[in-house]
């Protein structure tokens, strides 16, 4: 949110977003004969009773005749996971029984912040110097990012556009808009002095449609009485039936909507003539579960509709979201595990509800996946989603950002730090499953592979490129891939999802199509953390695989890095300010041109095949195997004998060689690195790369040990700089990637189980993997949860 408020006079905000009734006229004298005088004089120790005065004064029929105002401050939200609660707000009164002195973010009308403090606890400063409005106290800050994740609570729990706050601190009162481009706020208007101005504001907003409120119409709540309702409970069940009945379908070619087949369940399973089985809408029995762990609970049920221009209108049933992006500001992603109400029987599909940037030059990510869906240019792209619909929201968009321009009518457009976002969804067959549930380390080897061959494909034959590889955009997905003696065999792939920011190759621009850089801080390349105005190639999408494998491999697997939290802060969130700007911190950086990865006290990085035990002293030998990856080795230095190297050492290993050499010829010279978009575009043939990946790559285990990455590289010399092109060319080049990743994944002695606990602790800020936001710095400060370390300082985006 940084960057990202506009403060305005009280009468221009009423005039844009607070209008007055049609068809009732002000009651001008009795919004003046308001007194808040005993709220405002009322000692601040006791807040309780100060906000029990100010619930009263607002809690008139003529003043609220549908709402009322509660008291929330005791008793945070049970549904609400991080437990945090608003001091009062405006509720429906057909709501409140839902409420009972509880905040109940699914049910507030209008959030309201009372503090003690006129000065202190007024988050902005119109006299600031960097013209933002922020205050660099750090009361100040933190007052703003607590109520910054109040409202990003009413947006979690409920279907909105936008939300209204009042914030009140002393005798001195603000009113905010937030949508997902940044915030409107008033100037400080005096409540006591001025009464009429606080309730002239509620009087209105009392007589506002839920759409003037900020509810999203298209979005509809449904009842726990009703018959859709009672479908979705009965999809939610795990299905039953006769194996035989289901095989004679399967044989004569008939649809089965219902089976339990081996360890998988099948959805609408057709079997063509011949060898070939098409799966339209597949989804294991991950799908079923997800979307019963959405109507657990006090979950609130929605039916939201989805239009796109060919196939029409279509009504989604769903629970709670499957994944919500953090923060406030921004594409404000949710997902869900969702049944077409027009199919209620038919497979389940995954809904994509977003804010997406309205901005000239990009283009909606169902535009983007039919491309990559269609039978042109040699057919459609492996291990990517398939579209279902799309379409924009009615014309709801943004406003925040229309306001900053109207203030700053001598700023030249391109400046204005707020973007344009316009309220968008999108709906696919493919219900994936996190990345960070891989099973096995061989399995997350065999995701990554896949996502190269899908970058790779839609490089050079559809002219895409990715340019957000994250965690929360490489999926596993359950997917049909042999049919034999009514046996299904289901296997687990890797899915490209999220190609909302992806761009044609070649397309010229000047600079970024958006005010910020492109991509998910953390997974984004060295290189383009620390030039923010590069444009992404496939070297940094390619990069971002490594981190975003490495990123697992910290969390899941056993190594010898002790303080997960503390490598995770400096190698992905890590960050440098100058002059107001951040760039990527060096930690990252470092690994790059060192081809080395080291722990937090710069001891080499290496993972185990178990736990190992702890060091008495620092190791002094080189990252990445030197023998065998998976054979044992016992280290003098440690209290117990290791139990034997990890095979994604190897990997690391040989990626991290790659990487180095194109650093070390490249990052110098940015026109150089530019200079990489055009490649020859030699397209790579399909193959599975199970059990038939020797026989599809004409494998020579032999010749393939011979030609492993094994040497450490030297700096660069004009001896060995033939070497360092050969090496650096393969980050540049998806078949030789995936042969040199598919080369380990086939060779080495992969353990079946290796994963281990989540190492990251459990009040990390990014958890999840994805970008990081203010509000959980202060809340994994405060956190109950027991570490040896909390992240602290600003976020890095």
């Amino acid at each position: 949110m940084s960057g990202k408020s506009v403060i305005v006079e009280y009468d221009d905000f009423m005039k844009w977003f607070v209008p007055e009734p049609l068809d009732e006229e002000e009651p001008t004298c009795q919004l003046e004969a308001l007194d808040f005088s005993q709220v405002a004089t009322k000692p601040k120790a006791n807040m309780y009773k100060y906000l029990e005065l100010l619930v009263n004064a607002l809690n008139h029929d003529w003043l609220l005749p549908q709402d009322v105002a509660i008291s929330n401050a005791n008793t945070p939200d049970p549904d609400e996971k991080s437990k945090q609660k608003v001091d009062a707000g405006l509720y429906r009164r057909d709501d409140a029984d839902k409420v009972e002195k509880h905040t109940k973010w699914a049910y507030m009308e209008l959030s309201i912040e009372c503090k003690t403090q006129a000065v202190q606890h007024d988050p902005f400063d119109e006299s600031s110097a960097s013209g933002n409005h922020e205050d660099a106290s750090d009361v100040r800050q933190k007052f703003l990012g607590q109520i910054m994740s109040y409202s990003m609570l009413i947006f979690d729990h409920q279907q909105r556009v936008h939300h209204l706050m009042l914030l009140i601190f002393d005798e001195k009162a603000r009113i905010i808009r937030w949508d997902r481009s940044g915030l409107v706020a008033t100037k400080p208007f005096n409540y006591v002095q001025e009464p009429e101005l606080l309730g002239r504001f509620i009087w209105r907003f009392a007589r506002m449609s839920p759409e003037q409120r900020g509810h999203d119409p298209t979005a509809t709540r449904i009842s726990t009485t009703s018959a859709g309702y009672h479908m979705m409970t009965k999809r939610a069940k795990a299905p039953k039936m006769d194996i035989a009945t289901r095989e004679e379908s399967v044989e004569k070619g008939k649809e089965s909507t219902t089976s339990n087949v081996s360890d998988a369940t099948i959805e609408k399973l057709v079997v063509t003539a011949g060898d070939e089985i098409i799966v339209p809408g597949v989804v294991g029995d991950h799908a079923r579960a997800a979307f019963a762990k959405s109507l657990r609970g006090n979950s609130i049920c929605w039916r939201l509709r989805a239009d796109d221009a060919q196939k029409g209108t279509h009504y989604l049933l769903v629970g709670k979201p499957h994944f919500i992006a953090p923060g406030l500001a921004g594409r404000g992603t949710k997902t869900f595990v969702a049944v077409d109400e027009a199919d209620p029987q038919g497979p389940f599909v995954y809904l994509k509800d977003a804010w997406r940037v309205a901005h000239t030059g990009i283009k909606q990510e169902g535009e983007i996946l039919k491309k990559l869906n269609s039978d042109g240019d040699d057919g459609p792209v492996p291990y990517v989603p398939t579209l279902r619909y799309h379409g924009d929201v009615e014309s709801q968009e943004t406003r925040s950002q229309e306001i900053w321009k109207k203030q700053h009518k001598d700023e030249v457009e391109k400046d204005c730090p707020l973007k344009k976002h316009r309220h968008y969804r999108l709906v696919v067959n493919e219900v994936g499953i996190s990345l960070d549930k891989f099973e096995s380390a061989c399995e997350l080897i065999g995701v990554i592979i896949d996502c190269i061959q899908a970058h790779g494909h839609a490089y050079k034959r559809k002219n895409l490129i990715h340019r957000d590889i994250s965690a929360g955009n490489v999926l596993i997905y359950p997917k049909v891939t042999q049919y034999e003696h009514g046996n299904v065999v289901v296997e687990r792939v890797g899915l490209l999802a999220d190609w909302e920011l992806a761009e044609s190759v070649g397309e010229k621009e000047e600079g970024p199509r958006q005010p910020d850089r492109t991509g998910t801080w953390q997974f984004m390349s060295a290189n383009a953390l620390r030039h923010p105005s590069k444009k992404i190639i496939v070297q940094d999408d390619m990069e971002s695989l490594f981190h975003l494998l490495l990123y697992q491999a910290i969390r899941y697997l056993p190594h010898i890095c002790f303080e997960v939290g503390r490598f995770v802060e400096k190698y992905f969130d890590g960050y440098e300010e100058r002059r107001g700007a951040y760039y990527g911190g060096e930690k990252k950086m470092e690994t790059m041109k060192s081809g080395a990865l080291t722990t937090t006290l710069t001891e080499p990085l290496r993972f185990y095949l178990s736990e190992p035990g702890p060091p008495e002293e620092p190791r002094t030998e080189t990252c990445g195997p030197t023998t065998s990856p998976s054979s044992g080795s016992e280290s003098p230095k440690s209290k117990k004998p290791n139990p034997g190297l990890h095979p994604i050492n190897a990997v690391f290993n040989d990626m991290l060689q790659v990487l180095q050499a194109h650093y070390l010829l490249y990052l110098p010279n940015e026109s150089t690195v530019a200079s990489g978009a055009a490649q020859e575009r030699k397209v790579f043939p399909l193959a599975p790369r199970r059990a038939s990946v020797l026989k599809a790559f004409g494998w020579d285990k032999n010749k393939a040990r011979a030609s492993d990455i094994s040497n450490p590289l030297r700096p660069t010399s004009p001896a060995n700089r033939t070497r360092l092109e050969a090496l650096a060319t393969k980050l540049a080049s998806h078949e030789a990637l995936s042969h040199l990743m598919t080369n380990r994944y086939v060779n080495e002695d992969w353990p079946a189980e290796d994963r281990v606990p989540d190492k990251l602790p459990g009040s990390y800020g990014t958890k999840t993997g994805r970008k990081r936001f203010a509000e959980s710095t202060w809340v994994s400060s405060q956190s109950k949860t027991k570490c040896s370390w909390r992240p602290s300082g600003k976020p890095p985006v």
